[in-house]
């Protein structure tokens, strides 16, 4: 998936659109079932079509629009931050399919009560706009907000309480990813890497950075990073190092790599080299995890105090010294 690239203030305008004009936009719910693909068109009454429509744009403003903190980092380059939104960069999964689908189309199938099972229902697709524009909110349904006849349910009604005899499911605002103008953005990674077949897809994406460091040639146990790659947290960091090594991408020769490893407070002693000290051994899962941080650029030295920081964080620095240069 080819992704340009895009600014929290772009997304925020797009997403604003839907929020000022609420009472102008519709929203369609689908459901995705297990076993099947196919979006089903759910028929919603009315006044419940608006209940949903104001839920989730409530959540988009609140969420998104209104977070100050909120950043937004290709997925590709995906780290341990919080508060992230996640422009998806790579090969999408095929369970994810479903959101490049024409949603909102004459004769959809439709979800049919006398061969559809509400706890059967695994995805919601939230479409809210109208002809000209929309977005699309992927929405997962545990178990655990789906009730069945298998229960017994209470509600109050007036000073007493009657049973619910129907079958019935809560809806929570929250959802984990969303699709803008083509793009799509990952709300909660973690439950994304957990649903799909997503853990290959970044196996497939690291094998590229795995290759990116062996044509370096400045690793003398490549086997050990191919290994990484079985490791989901380890196979991310290596897609971070294709797409994005700031110092591949430098093209820092080995010599300076070497010298910055020997020399480096937190590097000094805990990553060792070859014999002739040509090539770096990485023998211990930290001297793996601080080669990574070494080829992501992620120690910096404040020109002010002098001090040594490990940080991540460098995309907001960057862009503030860019909007300085300009």
């Amino acid at each position: 998936m080819t992704a340009q690239v895009l600014t929290k203030e772009q997304l925020d305008v797009d997403l604003r659109y839907y929020v000022e004009n609420k009472d102008l936009i519709a929203v369609i719910v689908y459901a995705i079932t297990k076993g099947d693909p196919t979006p089903l068109r759910m028929d919603i009454e009315a006044p419940a079509q608006s209940g949903l429509k104001s839920l989730f744009l409530d959540v988009i403003q609140k969420d998104v629009i209104d977070n100050e903190e909120l950043t937004l980092l290709p997925l590709s380059s995906a780290d341990e931050r919080g508060k992230v939104l996640y422009h998806y960069d790579i090969e999408i999964p095929e369970e994810l399919n479903c959101l490049n689908r024409s949603l909102g189309q004459p004769d959809e199938q439709e979800f049919d009560f006398n061969v559809h099972k509400l706890e059967d229902i695994r995805v919601l697709l939230i479409c809210i706009g109208n002809v000209g524009r929309q977005i699309i909110l992927y929405k997962t349904m545990a178990p655990v907000n789906i009730f069945s006849q298998d229960s017994f349910f209470l509600v109050k009604s007036d000073t007493r309480l009657k049973e619910i005899k129907e079958d019935f499911f809560r809806v929570s605002g929250n959802f984990q990813i969303i699709k803008v103008n083509e793009n799509l953005f990952v709300v909660d990674l973690r439950l994304v890497e957990k649903m799909f077949g997503f853990h290959e897809v970044i196996k497939k994406e690291a094998t590229q950075g795995m290759q990116a460091i062996s044509d370096m040639n400045i690793v003398a146990n490549m086997n050990v990073i191919e290994e990484l790659i079985a490791d989901v947290k380890y196979a991310r960091k290596l897609t971070r190092v294709a797409k994005a090594s700031p110092v591949i991408k430098a093209g820092i020769d080995n010599l300076s790599i070497i010298q910055f490893c020997k020399t480096y407070p937190t590097l000094k002693d805990r990553i060792r080299f070859n014999e002739d000290e040509t090539m770096i051994s990485l023998d211990t899962k930290v001297s793996k995890d601080l080669f990574i941080k070494v080829l992501m650029d992620d120690f910096l030295t404040s020109q002010l105090t002098k001090f040594y920081y490990d940080s991540i964080a460098k995309d907001t620095l960057a862009a503030e010294e860019d909007a300085v240069v300009n």
